[in-house]
């Protein structure tokens, strides 16, 4: 068929999953894939297909920097691979590569759902003017997918709406098990756990450092034990990413979604995912022992929305595949 380039921000659990599947769908087209990955990501892709190690580049102070190291060092490291069409996901430098090159390019994102829709809470206009500026670089992409855990009106002709691909290692029974399941992308849910094991929960946490707490059973971060746990438990204490959200509501698990105070994307993730009655929304500063005895008892009386997000929504493997399809006739 076609040289496509996978090019993926690896920063989070999100970007890795969503890579797994759009990777295996290019491939399963006919393509001739190479993915260039940084972060989770490439540990993710490794064995995949041919994967190519990128810096990453991260939003704050260091990004100008970031983004004049990728576009200098870019063009060598793409040479090889001679793309015919590059689908970035979350990684904006490549998009900078294949209009340079001439060749057409998918951007997929979940930001776009903060500036490329119609959604039932309206973004602050700080928030929509951060994630508009942040995200310029999209405006080079010839489609654009956006990736999202509840379906969504796009107000951009060029912009399909997609949910992540239900995993492989999601796809056994589901249950309840009578435990909590917890994740936080960055580490910082001491505090929530505490809370729940002291109310009384059964509460098992992935992640990359021990909270230490007594009671609490730990696990180090793997896809395939995270998984594995979803399935089986009542609920999720999470940080309120895009992706474990979708991951939630594919499942019918309530979650408790948190999100720190000033991150304005997972506060409003956390407040869709209310609006919608698949989750309690909090901050993590605002979190009182109140608010989890009201999950538990929510969790325990089946009082949360279980929509069918599988039937509502394509995945977005699919939804990549089609657009390079279109960007190649």
């Amino acid at each position: 068929m076609a040289r496509v380039s996978l090019v993926v921000h690896g920063r989070g659990r999100g970007h890795a999953s969503r890579a797994v599947a759009c990777a295996r769908a290019l491939r399963d087209a006919g393509h001739a894939l190479h993915v260039f990955a940084g972060g989770d990501a490439e540990q993710v892709l490794r064995d995949m297909s041919e994967v190519t190690a990128i810096p990453i580049v991260r939003p704050g102070l260091g990004a100008v920097g970031g983004w004049l190291r990728r576009l200098s060092s870019d063009v060598d490291r793409f040479a090889a691979a001679g793309p015919e069409c590059v689908v970035s996901d979350g990684d904006q430098p490549s998009l900078v590569l294949a209009r340079r090159r001439k060749v057409g390019s998918v951007a997929v994102d979940h930001g776009l759902a903060l500036t490329h829709s119609r959604l039932p809470i309206r973004p602050p206009a700080a928030t929509r003017l951060y994630e508009r500026l942040n995200n310029a670089p999209l405006a080079l992409a010839d489609r654009l997918v956006a990736v999202h855990f509840l379906p969504f009106e796009a107000t951009d002709a060029r912009v399909a709406v997609a949910r992540p691909d239900l995993r492989d290692d999601l796809r056994g029974p589901v249950t309840r098990e009578g435990f909590l399941l917890a994740y936080f992308r960055d580490d910082n849910g001491r505090d929530a756990l505490a809370l729940a094991l002291a109310a009384g929960a059964e509460v098992v946490c992935f992640g990359e450092r021990d909270p230490q707490l007594p009671g609490l059973v730990f696990h180090r971060s793997d896809r395939a034990g995270f998984a594995d746990h979803l399935r089986r438990c009542d609920g999720v204490i999470t940080s309120a990413g895009s992706n474990v959200l979708a991951e939630c509501v594919m499942l019918r698990k309530p979650a408790l979604a948190l999100h720190r105070r000033g991150d304005a994307e997972q506060a409003l993730n956390a407040e869709l995912a209310e609006l919608a009655g698949v989750a309690l929304a909090r901050s993590f500063e605002a979190l009182r022992p109140r608010d989890v005895a009201d999950f538990l008892a929510r969790v325990r009386g089946g009082e949360f929305a279980a929509p069918d997000l599988v039937a509502a929504m394509p995945p977005v493997s699919e939804v990549v595949v089609s657009a390079v399809a279109a960007l190649l006739v």
